[in-house]
């Protein structure tokens, strides 16, 4: 049953992925090809983390983990770093349980296009540098302040929660402790919380049986 609703929910992303490379402007970075994004962040100094253990310790906590045998077909995480100042280090310098200076930039792509964006600092984040980053991510847009909407049925579910949205609705985002900023799609978050929701309900049975 679980398969096949994956199988469901896949053809659903990859039909939701079409429409957002389609739809995409560079009024956000959510929405971009894998090359589009790449080439800026590579360009300004970042690098890929290569190493698999690096990769599995940074994974370690992230929201978006929960998720993943929900993910459809096609999905692909990348994980990149970038310095505080801007130089671009080795990745042979780089190490499984040190956290070095700077930003952790973790990227889901579903058939190559940006549908999450975890921003990670490596100390607290000042509130220059969240504007700045906020200000960089709606990208001639802006972002509006969210409240708690859990109860109000017009609003497309979420799986991570929010408490921001950009002017034009198509991205959310929220602030994770003192070090963390996500943004992602409307449709990938609303499609995930949808499928958690069909696999509570399935397991519900199973888990209250005998009772």
């Amino acid at each position: 049953m679980k398969f096949l609703r994956h199988q469901i929910f896949s053809a659903l992303f990859s039909l939701g992925s079409l429409l957002l490379l389609a739809n995409s402007s560079v009024e956000g970075r959510v929405g971009e090809s894998r090359t589009e994004l790449e080439r800026r962040l590579l360009n300004s100094g970042g690098i890929v983390y290569r190493d698999e253990n690096i990769k599995s310790n940074r994974l370690r906590g992230m929201p978006y983990m929960k998720y993943m045998d929900f993910m459809p077909d096609l999905t692909e995480i990348r994980i990149y770093y970038k310095s505080e100042d801007g130089r671009k280090p080795k990745s042979s310098d780089m190490e499984e349980k040190r956290v070095h200076p700077g930003w952790d930039i973790h990227v889901l792509y579903v058939r190559g296009i940006s549908v999450l964006e975890v921003y990670k600092r490596s100390q607290p984040m000042t509130d220059p540098e969240m504007k700045l980053l906020l200000t960089t991510l709606a990208q001639g847009s802006y972002w509006k302040k969210v409240e708690s909407k859990g109860s109000d049925k017009e609003v497309a579910p979420s799986a991570f929660g929010f408490n921001m949205e950009r002017k034009d609705g198509k991205v959310r985002g929220k602030r994770v402790g003192q070090d963390m900023v996500m943004v992602f799609d409307v449709d990938f978050d609303s499609r995930l919380a949808e499928m958690q929701i069909l696999d509570d309900q399935e397991q519900a049975p199973i888990s209250v049986n005998g009772f």
